[in-house]
């Protein structure tokens, strides 16, 4: 009886309890929470579903994006950083979607995925947490 819990917990740890986010498999980097107040003018772009601002932080420099959803998912945020990492110059933004400027890449801003282009990295763009609480978010890794 002991064993078939330990094999329950196990299968409910590796396939229905863990995350389904992609792991990137290009970006290691971890960064510092960052707390913004969407009321600041800087962040006047993200009062528009699809429209974006950019922060500094992470490896690039940071694209925030609104979804254009209600509810506490409504942000979503990238790293700039190319994901094949052959580009030093930030993604450029043309919403929904970035591009590499040095590749031609072209990945999505609703979930960061490949869109065209030929990327050696598994889970498209480096995409970070963000926490909606009133008017502030949070980004995290």
């Amino acid at each position: 009886m002991k064993g078939l819990f330990l094999l329950l917990i196990t299968i409910c740890l590796t396939i229905s309890c863990g995350s389904n986010t992609t792991i990137n498999s290009c970006f290691n980097n971890t960064i510092q929470p960052i707390t913004l107040d969407l009321n600041t003018p800087q962040l006047n772009g993200l009062q528009t579903p699809n429209g974006t601002a950019e922060i500094t932080g992470g490896l690039n420099g940071i694209i925030l994006f609104n979804k254009g959803t209600s509810g506490s998912f409504k942000y979503i945020a990238f790293d700039r950083q190319c994901p094949n990492k052959d580009c030093t110059t930030p993604m450029t933004i043309s919403s929904p979607t970035m591009e590499c400027p040095c590749d031609n890449t072209r990945y999505s801003l609703l979930n960061g995925s490949l869109i065209s282009g030929n990327s050696n990295c598994e889970g498209g763009a480096r995409m970070y947490t963000v926490i909606q609480n009133g008017s502030s978010i949070q980004i995290s890794d």
